[in-house]
Protein backbone atom coordinates (compact mmCIF):
# COMPACT_ATOMS: atom_id res chain seq x y z
CA UNK A 1 0.00 0.00 0.00
CA UNK A 2 1.31 3.21 -1.12
CA UNK A 3 1.47 6.44 0.90
CA UNK A 4 -1.19 7.85 -1.04
CA UNK A 5 -3.65 4.93 -0.48
CA UNK A 6 -2.58 5.08 3.59
CA UNK A 7 -3.23 8.67 3.51
CA UNK A 8 -6.71 8.60 1.65
CA UNK A 9 -8.02 5.48 3.84
CA UNK A 10 -6.85 6.57 7.08
CA UNK A 11 -7.37 10.75 6.44
CA UNK A 12 -9.46 12.50 9.68
CA UNK A 13 -11.74 12.49 6.81
CA UNK A 14 -12.33 9.47 6.41
CA UNK A 15 -12.72 8.32 9.67
CA UNK A 16 -14.59 11.03 11.32
CA UNK A 17 -16.11 11.98 8.51
CA UNK A 18 -16.39 16.01 7.18
CA UNK A 19 -15.18 18.54 9.52
CA UNK A 20 -15.99 16.44 12.24
CA UNK A 21 -15.44 19.48 14.77
CA UNK A 22 -17.85 22.04 12.99
CA UNK A 23 -14.74 24.67 11.75
CA UNK A 24 -16.57 25.45 9.27
CA UNK A 25 -19.17 26.69 10.55
CA UNK A 26 -17.71 28.65 13.04
CA UNK A 27 -17.80 32.64 12.37
CA UNK A 28 -13.88 33.21 11.49
CA UNK A 29 -12.75 35.43 9.13
CA UNK A 30 -10.31 34.90 6.37
CA UNK A 31 -7.62 36.57 5.48
CA UNK A 32 -5.17 36.92 2.04
CA UNK A 33 -2.76 34.44 0.84
CA UNK A 34 -0.12 37.48 1.46
CA UNK A 35 -0.37 37.11 4.93
CA UNK A 36 0.11 33.56 5.26
CA UNK A 37 3.64 33.42 2.92
CA UNK A 38 6.78 35.05 3.43
CA UNK A 39 6.71 38.11 5.97
CA UNK A 40 3.41 37.26 6.86
CA UNK A 41 4.44 36.68 10.40
CA UNK A 42 4.16 40.57 11.61
CA UNK A 43 0.21 39.90 10.47
CA UNK A 44 0.27 36.68 13.76
CA UNK A 45 2.04 38.50 16.18
CA UNK A 46 -1.89 38.66 18.52
CA UNK A 47 -2.24 34.91 17.22
CA UNK A 48 1.40 34.05 19.05
CA UNK A 49 0.30 36.02 22.17
CA UNK A 50 -2.90 34.06 22.35
CA UNK A 51 -0.19 30.94 22.55
CA UNK A 52 2.21 31.76 24.63
CA UNK A 53 -0.96 32.74 27.03
CA UNK A 54 -2.05 29.55 26.36
CA UNK A 55 0.72 27.87 27.55
CA UNK A 56 1.26 30.05 30.65
CA UNK A 57 -2.46 28.67 32.06
CA UNK A 58 -1.87 25.37 31.66
CA UNK A 59 1.97 25.41 33.28
CA UNK A 60 0.59 28.46 36.11
CA UNK A 61 -2.48 25.88 37.08
CA UNK A 62 -0.05 22.57 37.83
CA UNK A 63 2.44 24.94 39.28
CA UNK A 64 -0.36 25.79 41.58
CA UNK A 65 -0.89 22.71 42.60
CA UNK A 66 2.54 23.00 44.79
CA UNK A 67 2.77 26.56 45.62
CA UNK A 68 2.75 27.39 49.08
CA UNK A 69 2.72 31.11 50.41
CA UNK A 70 3.86 30.15 53.52
CA UNK A 71 7.11 29.29 52.22
CA UNK A 72 7.82 30.60 49.26
CA UNK A 73 11.58 30.08 48.32
CA UNK A 74 11.51 26.31 49.57
CA UNK A 75 8.31 25.56 47.96
CA UNK A 76 10.20 27.15 44.91
CA UNK A 77 13.28 24.90 45.45
CA UNK A 78 11.16 21.91 45.96
CA UNK A 79 9.60 22.17 42.30
CA UNK A 80 12.70 22.18 41.02
CA UNK A 81 14.09 19.53 42.84
CA UNK A 82 11.55 16.83 43.50
CA UNK A 83 8.84 17.20 41.56
CA UNK A 84 8.87 15.28 38.16
CA UNK A 85 9.09 17.86 35.47
CA UNK A 86 9.14 20.36 37.94
CA UNK A 87 11.74 22.32 36.20
CA UNK A 88 10.88 22.01 33.01
CA UNK A 89 7.65 23.69 34.48
CA UNK A 90 9.18 26.27 36.30
CA UNK A 91 11.52 27.92 34.31
CA UNK A 92 9.15 27.60 30.90
CA UNK A 93 6.34 29.11 32.46
CA UNK A 94 8.80 32.46 33.64
CA UNK A 95 10.16 32.20 29.78
CA UNK A 96 6.83 31.96 28.77
CA UNK A 97 5.91 34.87 30.56
CA UNK A 98 8.62 37.07 29.17
CA UNK A 99 7.76 35.45 25.42
CA UNK A 100 4.34 37.33 26.44
CA UNK A 101 5.94 40.60 27.30
CA UNK A 102 8.15 40.78 24.53
CA UNK A 103 5.33 39.83 21.72
CA UNK A 104 2.69 42.34 22.99
CA UNK A 105 5.35 45.00 22.55
CA UNK A 106 5.64 44.05 19.47
CA UNK A 107 1.90 43.53 18.45
CA UNK A 108 1.49 47.13 20.08
CA UNK A 109 4.20 48.83 18.60
CA UNK A 110 3.95 47.24 15.07
CA UNK A 111 -0.13 48.34 15.03
CA UNK A 112 1.10 51.69 16.51
CA UNK A 113 2.99 52.60 13.80
CA UNK A 114 0.89 51.03 10.97
CA UNK A 115 -1.70 53.51 12.54
CA UNK A 116 -3.86 50.32 13.68
CA UNK A 117 -5.16 52.75 16.39
CA UNK A 118 -7.51 54.61 14.06
CA UNK A 119 -11.21 54.14 12.94
CA UNK A 120 -12.82 51.28 13.36
CA UNK A 121 -10.00 50.17 16.12
CA UNK A 122 -9.83 52.71 18.52
CA UNK A 123 -11.97 50.24 20.97
CA UNK A 124 -9.62 47.34 20.47
CA UNK A 125 -6.41 49.57 20.23
CA UNK A 126 -7.33 50.68 23.46
CA UNK A 127 -8.44 47.54 24.75
CA UNK A 128 -4.61 46.01 23.75
CA UNK A 129 -2.83 48.78 26.13
CA UNK A 130 -4.65 47.62 28.48
CA UNK A 131 -3.77 44.09 27.96
CA UNK A 132 -0.48 45.32 27.61
CA UNK A 133 -0.39 46.75 31.36
CA UNK A 134 -1.88 43.62 32.71
CA UNK A 135 0.86 41.49 31.14
CA UNK A 136 3.50 43.55 32.50
CA UNK A 137 1.45 43.75 35.77
CA UNK A 138 0.70 39.60 35.83
CA UNK A 139 4.53 38.95 35.24
CA UNK A 140 5.55 41.49 38.05
CA UNK A 141 3.80 39.86 40.67
CA UNK A 142 4.80 35.90 39.28
CA UNK A 143 8.29 37.28 39.19
CA UNK A 144 8.28 37.99 42.74
CA UNK A 145 6.43 34.69 43.53
CA UNK A 146 9.65 33.11 44.10
CA UNK A 147 10.84 33.78 47.39
CA UNK A 148 14.64 34.96 46.29
CA UNK A 149 16.63 37.58 46.33
CA UNK A 150 15.63 39.50 43.51
CA UNK A 151 11.59 38.77 44.32
CA UNK A 152 12.68 41.10 47.34
CA UNK A 153 14.38 43.50 45.86
CA UNK A 154 11.27 44.18 43.20
CA UNK A 155 8.86 43.73 46.02
CA UNK A 156 11.15 46.82 48.53
CA UNK A 157 11.04 48.98 45.33
CA UNK A 158 7.06 48.48 44.65
CA UNK A 159 6.43 49.18 48.45
CA UNK A 160 8.03 52.27 48.05
CA UNK A 161 5.78 52.76 45.53
CA UNK A 162 2.47 52.08 46.59
CA UNK A 163 3.25 53.87 50.30
CA UNK A 164 4.00 57.37 48.10
CA UNK A 165 0.61 56.97 46.38
CA UNK A 166 -1.12 60.69 48.55
CA UNK A 167 -3.44 59.62 50.95
CA UNK A 168 -3.94 56.19 50.04
CA UNK A 169 -0.29 54.89 50.30
CA UNK A 170 -0.56 52.45 53.73
CA UNK A 171 -3.61 51.41 52.75
CA UNK A 172 -2.45 50.72 48.66
CA UNK A 173 0.67 48.76 50.71
CA UNK A 174 -1.35 46.54 52.38
CA UNK A 175 -3.36 45.76 49.99
CA UNK A 176 -0.96 44.94 47.32
CA UNK A 177 2.04 43.48 49.87
CA UNK A 178 0.15 42.36 52.80
CA UNK A 179 0.65 43.14 56.36
CA UNK A 180 4.46 42.95 56.97
CA UNK A 181 4.29 39.30 57.18
CA UNK A 182 6.13 36.92 54.71
CA UNK A 183 3.13 34.79 54.33
CA UNK A 184 0.37 37.66 53.64
CA UNK A 185 2.97 39.05 51.03
CA UNK A 186 2.95 35.60 48.76
CA UNK A 187 -0.62 35.25 49.50
CA UNK A 188 -1.28 38.67 47.87
CA UNK A 189 1.26 37.77 45.29
CA UNK A 190 -0.55 34.81 44.20
CA UNK A 191 -4.13 36.55 44.54
CA UNK A 192 -3.23 39.15 42.48
CA UNK A 193 -1.18 36.80 39.96
CA UNK A 194 -4.17 34.50 39.51
CA UNK A 195 -6.88 37.71 38.89
CA UNK A 196 -4.70 39.41 36.85
CA UNK A 197 -4.39 36.64 34.47
CA UNK A 198 -8.50 36.47 34.75
CA UNK A 199 -8.60 39.78 33.63
CA UNK A 200 -5.96 38.71 30.89
CA UNK A 201 -7.93 35.89 29.48
CA UNK A 202 -11.45 37.87 29.83
CA UNK A 203 -10.51 41.18 28.41
CA UNK A 204 -8.75 38.89 25.12
CA UNK A 205 -12.00 37.65 24.54
CA UNK A 206 -13.15 40.98 23.84
CA UNK A 207 -10.21 42.17 22.13
CA UNK A 208 -10.10 39.26 19.62
CA UNK A 209 -13.81 39.47 19.10
CA UNK A 210 -13.32 43.14 18.32
CA UNK A 211 -10.41 42.08 15.56
CA UNK A 212 -12.85 39.78 14.31
CA UNK A 213 -15.09 42.21 14.02
CA UNK A 214 -13.45 44.66 12.94
CA UNK A 215 -11.72 42.41 10.29
CA UNK A 216 -7.48 41.75 9.51
CA UNK A 217 -6.11 44.76 8.67
CA UNK A 218 -4.81 44.67 4.96
CA UNK A 219 -1.75 46.05 4.56
CA UNK A 220 -0.68 49.92 4.42
CA UNK A 221 -0.03 49.76 0.70
CA UNK A 222 -3.40 48.40 -0.35
CA UNK A 223 -4.93 50.32 2.15
CA UNK A 224 -3.63 53.31 -0.37
CA UNK A 225 -2.28 54.61 3.19
CA UNK A 226 -5.85 55.82 4.06
CA UNK A 227 -8.07 54.85 7.32
CA UNK A 228 -10.64 53.52 7.75
CA UNK A 229 -8.56 49.80 6.34
CA UNK A 230 -10.51 47.54 6.43
CA UNK A 231 -10.56 44.01 4.85
CA UNK A 232 -14.16 42.10 4.34
CA UNK A 233 -13.99 38.27 3.65
CA UNK A 234 -13.48 38.19 -0.40
CA UNK A 235 -14.26 35.16 -2.69
CA UNK A 236 -10.95 34.55 -3.85
CA UNK A 237 -9.65 33.97 -0.06
CA UNK A 238 -9.28 30.99 0.67
CA UNK A 239 -11.46 29.55 3.57
CA UNK A 240 -10.54 29.43 7.08
CA UNK A 241 -10.41 25.63 7.85
CA UNK A 242 -7.95 24.37 6.81
CA UNK A 243 -5.59 26.98 5.58
CA UNK A 244 -5.16 29.29 8.93
CA UNK A 245 -5.92 26.82 11.21
CA UNK A 246 -2.88 24.65 9.89
CA UNK A 247 -0.88 27.74 9.29
CA UNK A 248 -1.62 28.77 13.16
CA UNK A 249 -0.72 25.02 13.95
CA UNK A 250 2.33 25.67 12.45
CA UNK A 251 2.85 29.32 13.98
CA UNK A 252 1.84 26.82 17.66
CA UNK A 253 4.21 24.64 17.38
CA UNK A 254 7.50 26.41 16.88
CA UNK A 255 6.11 28.58 19.57
CA UNK A 256 5.66 26.22 22.24
CA UNK A 257 9.13 24.77 20.85
CA UNK A 258 11.05 27.75 21.39
CA UNK A 259 9.65 28.04 24.76
CA UNK A 260 10.34 24.67 25.34
CA UNK A 261 13.81 24.24 24.10
CA UNK A 262 15.67 27.78 25.19
CA UNK A 263 15.27 27.00 29.21
CA UNK A 264 15.68 23.63 28.40
CA UNK A 265 19.35 24.42 26.72
CA UNK A 266 20.17 27.20 29.38
CA UNK A 267 20.09 24.16 32.35
CA UNK A 268 22.52 22.21 29.87
CA UNK A 269 24.72 24.72 30.20
CA UNK A 270 24.76 25.54 33.50
CA UNK A 271 25.70 21.88 34.15
CA UNK A 272 28.84 22.55 32.32
CA UNK A 273 29.57 25.96 34.70
CA UNK A 274 27.75 28.05 31.97
CA UNK A 275 25.01 30.21 31.83
CA UNK A 276 22.45 33.31 31.41
CA UNK A 277 23.10 36.96 33.63
CA UNK A 278 20.91 36.85 36.68
CA UNK A 279 18.37 39.03 35.11
CA UNK A 280 17.29 36.42 31.97
CA UNK A 281 18.16 33.36 34.61
CA UNK A 282 15.11 30.77 34.26
CA UNK A 283 16.00 29.69 37.96
CA UNK A 284 15.53 31.84 41.06
CA UNK A 285 18.56 33.33 42.39
CA UNK A 286 19.35 32.44 46.87
CA UNK A 287 16.96 33.54 49.52
CA UNK A 288 17.15 36.65 50.59
CA UNK A 289 18.41 35.62 54.06
CA UNK A 290 21.47 34.13 52.31
CA UNK A 291 24.99 35.41 53.13
CA UNK A 292 25.77 35.38 49.41
CA UNK A 293 22.64 37.74 48.57
CA UNK A 294 23.87 40.87 49.08
CA UNK A 295 26.43 39.57 45.81
CA UNK A 296 23.50 39.28 43.51
CA UNK A 297 22.68 43.06 41.90
CA UNK A 298 19.49 44.05 42.60
CA UNK A 299 17.42 43.63 39.56
CA UNK A 300 13.63 44.11 39.01
CA UNK A 301 12.13 42.35 36.12
CA UNK A 302 13.98 42.97 33.09
CA UNK A 303 10.83 44.56 31.68
CA UNK A 304 10.40 46.88 34.25
CA UNK A 305 13.93 48.02 34.35
CA UNK A 306 13.21 51.27 32.88
CA UNK A 307 10.68 52.28 35.49
CA UNK A 308 13.26 50.91 38.23
CA UNK A 309 16.14 53.49 36.91
CA UNK A 310 14.04 56.34 36.71
CA UNK A 311 13.78 55.96 40.47
CA UNK A 312 17.10 56.73 40.34
CA UNK A 313 16.96 60.13 38.93
CA UNK A 314 17.96 62.87 41.46
CA UNK A 315 15.55 65.20 39.57
CA UNK A 316 12.73 63.65 41.12
CA UNK A 317 13.94 64.04 44.75
CA UNK A 318 12.56 67.57 44.72
CA UNK A 319 9.21 65.47 45.40
CA UNK A 320 10.07 64.19 48.27
CA UNK A 321 8.56 61.38 49.65
CA UNK A 322 6.32 61.06 46.75
CA UNK A 323 9.45 60.81 44.08
CA UNK A 324 9.36 56.74 43.62
CA UNK A 325 5.83 57.42 42.51
CA UNK A 326 6.44 60.76 40.25
CA UNK A 327 9.01 58.74 38.63
CA UNK A 328 6.88 55.68 37.61
CA UNK A 329 4.15 58.32 36.66
CA UNK A 330 6.80 59.87 34.25
CA UNK A 331 7.95 57.09 32.67
CA UNK A 332 5.54 54.65 33.21
CA UNK A 333 1.77 55.89 33.37
CA UNK A 334 2.01 58.90 31.47
CA UNK A 335 2.91 56.92 28.53
CA UNK A 336 0.70 54.43 29.31
CA UNK A 337 -2.37 57.08 29.01
CA UNK A 338 -0.89 58.43 25.67
CA UNK A 339 -0.99 55.33 24.05
CA UNK A 340 -4.85 54.45 25.37
CA UNK A 341 -5.57 58.11 23.93
CA UNK A 342 -3.64 58.22 21.25
CA UNK A 343 -6.66 57.03 18.87
CA UNK A 344 -8.76 60.11 19.96
CA UNK A 345 -5.92 62.64 19.65
CA UNK A 346 -4.52 61.80 16.12
CA UNK A 347 -8.31 62.22 14.36
CA UNK A 348 -7.00 61.99 10.62
CA UNK A 349 -6.99 59.23 8.34
CA UNK A 350 -3.25 58.99 7.05
CA UNK A 351 -1.46 55.84 7.84
CA UNK A 352 1.74 56.22 6.48
CA UNK A 353 4.44 57.14 9.26
CA UNK A 354 5.66 59.85 7.64
CA UNK A 355 2.50 61.40 7.11
CA UNK A 356 1.79 61.80 10.98
CA UNK A 357 5.49 62.74 11.86
CA UNK A 358 4.92 63.45 15.39
CA UNK A 359 3.01 60.21 16.04
CA UNK A 360 5.24 58.50 14.87
CA UNK A 361 8.42 60.30 16.60
CA UNK A 362 6.94 59.99 19.83
CA UNK A 363 7.12 55.89 19.25
CA UNK A 364 10.05 55.87 17.84
CA UNK A 365 11.29 58.00 21.11
CA UNK A 366 9.16 55.28 23.14
CA UNK A 367 11.23 52.29 21.92
CA UNK A 368 14.61 54.39 22.35
CA UNK A 369 13.94 55.59 26.19
CA UNK A 370 12.96 51.75 26.48
CA UNK A 371 15.95 50.65 25.79
CA UNK A 372 18.31 53.13 26.80
CA UNK A 373 16.54 52.91 30.57
CA UNK A 374 16.67 49.04 30.34
CA UNK A 375 20.33 49.09 29.64
CA UNK A 376 20.99 51.90 32.20
CA UNK A 377 19.09 50.09 34.88
CA UNK A 378 21.57 46.58 34.21
CA UNK A 379 24.81 48.34 34.23
CA UNK A 380 23.76 50.63 37.07
CA UNK A 381 20.79 49.27 39.25
CA UNK A 382 20.11 51.40 42.29
CA UNK A 383 22.77 54.12 41.57
CA UNK A 384 21.20 57.68 41.53
CA UNK A 385 21.91 59.53 38.76
CA UNK A 386 22.41 63.44 38.55
CA UNK A 387 20.57 66.17 36.10
CA UNK A 388 23.33 66.90 33.72
CA UNK A 389 23.62 63.27 33.09
CA UNK A 390 19.54 62.52 32.60
CA UNK A 391 19.72 65.26 30.07
CA UNK A 392 23.22 64.39 28.15
CA UNK A 393 21.64 60.77 27.64
CA UNK A 394 17.75 61.50 27.41
CA UNK A 395 17.55 65.02 25.45
CA UNK A 396 19.74 64.32 22.24
CA UNK A 397 17.33 61.26 21.53
CA UNK A 398 14.27 63.59 21.60
CA UNK A 399 15.78 66.45 19.85
CA UNK A 400 17.23 64.15 16.60
CA UNK A 401 14.58 61.83 16.12
CA UNK A 402 11.82 64.51 16.48
CA UNK A 403 13.36 67.23 13.99
CA UNK A 404 14.19 64.22 11.64
CA UNK A 405 10.57 63.35 11.76
CA UNK A 406 9.41 66.64 11.38
CA UNK A 407 11.26 67.28 8.44
CA UNK A 408 11.26 64.12 6.56
CA UNK A 409 7.10 64.32 6.86
CA UNK A 410 7.13 68.13 6.06
CA UNK A 411 8.86 66.53 2.32
CA UNK A 412 7.20 63.77 2.37
CA UNK A 413 4.03 65.75 2.52
CA UNK A 414 5.26 68.05 -0.36
CA UNK A 415 5.80 64.71 -2.58
CA UNK A 416 9.21 64.50 -1.92
CA UNK A 417 9.55 61.00 -1.77
CA UNK A 418 7.84 60.10 -5.12
CA UNK A 419 9.87 57.23 -6.48
CA UNK A 420 12.31 58.42 -9.36
CA UNK A 421 15.53 56.24 -10.91
CA UNK A 422 17.61 58.73 -10.19
CA UNK A 423 16.37 59.04 -6.17
CA UNK A 424 16.33 55.88 -5.80
CA UNK A 425 20.16 55.29 -6.90
CA UNK A 426 20.83 58.33 -4.88
CA UNK A 427 18.99 56.64 -1.68
CA UNK A 428 21.26 53.74 -2.07
CA UNK A 429 24.57 55.55 -2.23
CA UNK A 430 23.30 57.60 1.19
CA UNK A 431 22.77 54.83 2.62
CA UNK A 432 25.76 52.27 1.14
CA UNK A 433 27.91 55.05 3.01
CA UNK A 434 25.76 55.20 5.80
CA UNK A 435 26.27 51.44 6.33
CA UNK A 436 30.05 51.45 5.82
CA UNK A 437 30.55 54.01 8.46
CA UNK A 438 27.81 52.12 10.89
CA UNK A 439 30.29 49.24 10.41
CA UNK A 440 32.86 50.71 11.13
CA UNK A 441 31.89 52.64 13.97
CA UNK A 442 30.47 50.11 15.58
CA UNK A 443 33.16 47.65 14.89
CA UNK A 444 35.59 50.28 17.35
CA UNK A 445 32.89 49.82 19.96
CA UNK A 446 33.06 46.71 20.12
CA UNK A 447 36.82 46.28 20.45
CA UNK A 448 36.31 48.61 23.56
CA UNK A 449 34.07 46.65 25.37
CA UNK A 450 36.45 43.58 24.70
CA UNK A 451 38.34 46.03 27.08
CA UNK A 452 35.80 46.58 29.68
CA UNK A 453 32.13 47.13 29.57
CA UNK A 454 30.96 50.33 30.33
CA UNK A 455 27.72 52.81 30.16
CA UNK A 456 29.28 54.95 27.59
CA UNK A 457 30.49 51.93 24.92
CA UNK A 458 27.27 50.05 26.00
CA UNK A 459 24.97 52.96 24.83
CA UNK A 460 27.21 53.65 21.60
CA UNK A 461 27.06 50.01 21.02
CA UNK A 462 23.17 50.19 20.96
CA UNK A 463 23.14 53.33 18.83
CA UNK A 464 25.84 52.08 16.60
CA UNK A 465 23.96 48.95 16.32
CA UNK A 466 20.56 50.36 15.77
CA UNK A 467 21.96 52.77 12.90
CA UNK A 468 23.68 49.81 11.54
CA UNK A 469 20.60 47.68 11.21
CA UNK A 470 18.39 50.59 9.44
CA UNK A 471 21.67 51.38 7.00
CA UNK A 472 21.42 48.32 6.09
CA UNK A 473 17.31 47.71 5.82
CA UNK A 474 17.66 51.12 3.81
CA UNK A 475 20.48 49.69 1.28
CA UNK A 476 18.86 46.50 0.59
CA UNK A 477 15.32 48.41 0.05
CA UNK A 478 16.93 50.92 -1.91
CA UNK A 479 18.85 48.74 -3.86
CA UNK A 480 15.22 46.36 -4.70
CA UNK A 481 13.12 49.46 -5.69
CA UNK A 482 15.72 51.18 -7.64
CA UNK A 483 16.08 47.49 -9.93
CA UNK A 484 12.63 47.11 -10.28
CA UNK A 485 12.23 50.62 -11.58
CA UNK A 486 14.92 49.48 -14.38
CA UNK A 487 13.04 46.36 -15.59
CA UNK A 488 9.51 45.33 -15.61
CA UNK A 489 9.25 42.98 -12.61
CA UNK A 490 8.74 39.08 -13.93
CA UNK A 491 6.54 37.18 -12.05
CA UNK A 492 8.63 34.80 -9.69
CA UNK A 493 7.41 31.49 -8.55
CA UNK A 494 7.55 30.62 -4.85
CA UNK A 495 9.14 27.43 -3.75
CA UNK A 496 7.62 23.90 -5.50
CA UNK A 497 7.92 20.96 -3.87
CA UNK A 498 6.05 17.66 -5.06
CA UNK A 499 3.83 16.01 -2.61
CA UNK A 500 6.09 12.48 -2.59
CA UNK A 501 9.02 14.46 -1.82
CA UNK A 502 7.10 15.77 0.97
CA UNK A 503 5.87 11.97 2.13
CA UNK A 504 9.37 10.88 2.24
CA UNK A 505 10.79 14.23 4.28
CA UNK A 506 7.88 13.56 6.79
CA UNK A 507 9.04 9.85 6.71
CA UNK A 508 12.25 10.88 7.75
CA UNK A 509 11.06 13.39 10.16
CA UNK A 510 9.18 10.48 11.71
CA UNK A 511 11.90 8.53 12.42
CA UNK A 512 14.19 11.31 14.14
CA UNK A 513 11.30 12.43 16.05
CA UNK A 514 10.48 8.60 17.10
CA UNK A 515 14.41 8.34 17.88
CA UNK A 516 14.16 11.27 19.83
CA UNK A 517 10.83 10.55 21.66
CA UNK A 518 13.01 7.10 22.54
CA UNK A 519 15.95 8.90 24.44
CA UNK A 520 13.13 11.06 26.30
CA UNK A 521 11.69 8.01 27.60
CA UNK A 522 14.78 6.68 29.48
CA UNK A 523 14.96 10.33 31.00
CA UNK A 524 14.88 10.45 34.82
CA UNK A 525 12.22 13.29 36.08
CA UNK A 526 14.03 14.16 38.86
CA UNK A 527 17.42 14.32 37.56
CA UNK A 528 18.02 18.36 36.70
CA UNK A 529 20.18 17.30 34.11
CA UNK A 530 18.34 14.56 32.18
CA UNK A 531 15.53 16.49 32.93
CA UNK A 532 17.05 19.56 30.81
CA UNK A 533 17.71 16.84 28.14
CA UNK A 534 14.41 15.91 27.92
CA UNK A 535 12.59 19.69 27.50
CA UNK A 536 15.01 20.10 24.82
CA UNK A 537 14.06 16.89 23.41
CA UNK A 538 10.08 17.80 23.67
CA UNK A 539 11.23 21.20 22.24
CA UNK A 540 12.65 19.66 19.33
CA UNK A 541 9.73 17.44 18.53
CA UNK A 542 7.37 20.69 18.42
CA UNK A 543 10.02 21.87 15.56
CA UNK A 544 9.70 18.45 13.75
CA UNK A 545 5.73 19.14 13.92
CA UNK A 546 6.37 22.33 12.77
CA UNK A 547 8.45 21.68 9.88
CA UNK A 548 6.29 18.80 9.23
CA UNK A 549 3.21 21.12 9.02
CA UNK A 550 5.58 23.41 6.60
CA UNK A 551 6.34 21.16 4.51
CA UNK A 552 2.50 19.72 4.40
CA UNK A 553 1.44 23.42 3.51
CA UNK A 554 4.32 24.00 0.88
CA UNK A 555 2.90 20.31 -1.18
CA UNK A 556 -0.89 20.37 -0.52
CA UNK A 557 -1.66 23.94 -0.21
CA UNK A 558 1.13 25.83 -2.48
CA UNK A 559 1.84 27.95 0.31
Amino acid sequence: MSMNDIRKNFSIKNVLGEDPLKIEELPLATVPDYMRKKGGFWYWTGALISMAFIYQVVTGLILLLYYNPANAYACTEYVLRDVPYGELFLTTHLYGAYAMVVLVYLHMFRNYFNGAYKRPRELQWVTGVILLALTIGVGYFGYSMTGDVLSADATDVGRGIALSVPVLGKISEEIVFGNGTNTSLFIRMLGLHIILAALIGALFGFHFYLAEANGMMPSQRLANYKAPAVDKDKPEYKKWYPYNLMFMMQLGAFTFGILLFLPSAIDALRAIHMGVPALFDPFPQVASTSPLAPYVPPYPPWFLLFVYKAIDFKFFNLFGAYSPLMASAVFGGIPLIYFLIVPFLDRSNNLHPLSRPVFTAFGVLAIIYLIILSLWGVLAPGIPISNDIVALVLLPPFIIVMGFFLAFGHLYKKGAFKPSLAKLTGSFIIFVILLSLGIFELSLELGNMMHGVTLSNTLNVGAYGAATAFAAFGTMKSSNFAHLSMEQPKPVKGIQISQKTVNVLVAILFIIAAEILWLMIQVDPTNLVQEAGFGMGLGGLLFIVGIGIRLYRLAYYNE
